[in-house]
């Protein structure tokens, strides 16, 4: 069966007026569903701020945010916001977070991670959902068709109540099939990388841009703003 990308004509443009941070103007709250997939030295938490911070308008609502692997008070000081979902493992005596504002989900919940979103977007004034969830309820989720199922049935939500979701996963870590699959459900994907340049380690992104059928090669993203891990 041909993919999503086999089916449209492949076109590349140059990004309009790169800002100085390194995010093109493709105004990520403009679509519904935006993955960005990063792998090698390139950390999801680092992404997930250099997001908050700089790549959403700074005078709208807070997002919400549906963390996984990346821990509440790791965000650091970027937008505050009333509730968090945090989708992480517990166990017994862990069921609690010492803020009042998260709320921890197991990701082997399908159903609660389904409801807190739910609530959460019928509730919430913000328009946009930014998180790496995902991460751990791929890692849940023996069957790919239940993970189907439950991605299929949060995009459509996430579309009908005419949000943004901005969701960051490791591609590095999960099957292939499994994160086509991701990318497939996407309006726009955000491709990053890890570089060496003469020893230091350089970020690189692209674009695929499937609401407007446009696709950019590989380029630097800047270099004041690198979201690597440096400690693995």
């Amino acid at each position: 069966m041909a993919t999503r990308r086999e089916n449209q004509p492949s076109r590349e443009k140059e990004p309009a007026n790169e800002n100085e941070s390194g995010w093109h103007d493709s105004q990520l709250d403009r679509h519904r569903l935006v993955i960005a997939c990063v792998r090698g030295n390139v950390s999801v938490r680092e992404t997930l701020r250099t997001i908050l911070q700089d790549a959403l308008p700074s005078d709208g609502p807070a997002p919400l945010l549906i963390l996984g692997p990346t821990a509440p008070e790791e965000i650091g000081n970027g937008p505050t916001t009333n509730r968090i979902g945090w989708v992480t493992f517990v166990d017994g005596s862990s069921l609690a977070h010492p803020s009042a504002n998260v709320e921890i989900i197991s990701p082997d919940n399908l159903l609660e991670v389904n409801l807190f979103i739910e609530k959460c977007v019928q509730e919430s004034d913000s328009k946009v959902i930014v998180g790496d969830f995902l991460d751990n309820v791929i890692r849940s989720i023996n069957s790919p068709e239940s993970f189907y199922s439950f991605f299929c049935q949060l995009a459509s939500r996430v579309k009908l109540k005419k949000r943004t979701a901005i969701l960051v996963i490791k591609e590095d870590i999960h099957d292939r099939s499994v994160v086509e699959t991701v990318k497939r459900f996407a309006d726009l994907v955000l491709e990053f990388r890890d570089q060496d340049n003469n020893g230091a380690l350089k970020v690189e992104m692209r674009t695929l841009n499937f609401a407007d059928n446009i696709y950019t090669s590989w380029r630097p993203f800047s270099d004041w703003l690198q979201p690597l891990s440096l400690t693995g």
